[in-house]
């Protein structure tokens, strides 16, 4: 039997890989998903029954329960986790004491070169760590657009992102979390670092159009500045390091360094990733507009369905 603790299980990508290791039942595997809060947590469509844990990085009483019996843990630091050395390092002492076998940790692209990353630290630390790992860092995720970018392009009809004229290879989270899922059911990968990205690179430009042709309305690429983006970003209450970490990867890719794909993803599970023309339409809902005079649920769907 091995159990599987995935921390951040409720965010964006630990979410997903809870609804794809639910889905595909293992036998012999337990699936833990560690929050903050299991009654909230059990309100999401989808993982109502599944194991929750009570956890906090910032509260080591909690760190024992939660590991009790692991043997992999999926390692998702939060945005707002940002002081690795106090929270993350001696929650992985105690996932080293208790025997854990295999950690998988979401870090993110170009954190193994940019000091600034709290993720940089944290592989350098997982390395002296007697616990086989595997580090995998993921391109821009495409879910941006259907969350933090959700609001300009649904309300505004506008992509807000510095990216200049700089192509990103975004990668969509169902892939990440496939990716992860892989690398935890097969040997093999342990002592392995893995950059992976979707399977093309374009201009913001191109995405719009793409946005454009699938929503059958006009969205423009505004080009913002890296400043107006973060103060943007910061009016709308967003949370400052994160902004700042995007911003970087944003710049990133406004300066070329995200011009190329590789074929990791194909390598590990043995077909290619999502383009971003098929996310767009998956998610095409989030970008549909809503009269602001319909206030219910109920009625914006069915405004939404008479459009």
């Amino acid at each position: 039997m091995d159990k599987i603790l995935i921390t951040g299980a409720t965010g964006n990508v630990g979410l997903t890989t809870l609804k794809l290791l639910e889905s595909k039942k293992y036998p012999g595997i337990e699936v833990v998903a560690a929050v903050r809060d299991i009654e909230r947590a059990r309100k999401i469509e989808g993982v109502e029954n599944c194991n929750f844990c009570h956890f906090e990085f910032d509260e080591p009483s909690t760190y024992d329960a939660a590991l009790e019996g692991v043997s992999k843990i999926v390692l998702i630091r939060p945005n707002q986790v940002t002081d690795v050395t106090r929270y993350i390092f001696p929650f992985l002492a105690k996932a080293e004491k208790a025997g854990v076998k295999q950690l998988v940790f979401i870090s993110i692209v170009g954190a193994e070169r940019n000091r600034i990353f709290a993720n940089h630290r944290t592989e350098n630390h997982i390395k002296k760590l007697n616990i086989p790992t595997t580090i995998l860092r993921p391109s821009l995720y495409m879910q941006n657009l259907s969350t933090l970018h959700r609001h300009d392009i649904q309300e505004h009809d506008k992509i807000n992102i510095p990216g200049g004229i700089g192509l990103v290879n975004y990668i969509d989270v169902r892939d990440v979390a496939e990716a992860i899922v892989t690398i935890l059911m097969n040997p093999g990968h342990e002592h392995q670092a893995y950059e992976i990205t979707g399977p093309e690179a374009m201009d913001f430009y191109q995405i719009a159009r793409i946005f454009s042709n699938e929503l059958g309305r006009e969205i423009k690429y505004t080009r913002p500045s890296a400043i107006k983006f973060v103060r943007q970003k910061l009016l709308d209450k967003k949370q400052m390091l994160y902004v700042l970490t995007l911003s970087l990867l944003y710049n990133a890719a406004r300066s070329g360094k995200m011009n190329y794909v590789n074929d990791v993803f194909q390598n590990i599970t043995g077909h290619g990733p999502r383009n971003i023309t098929d996310f767009i339409h998956d998610y095409r809902d989030c970008w549909i507009k809503t009269d602001p005079k319909i206030e219910s649920p109920k009625k914006r769907k069915l405004y939404r369905s008479k459009k």
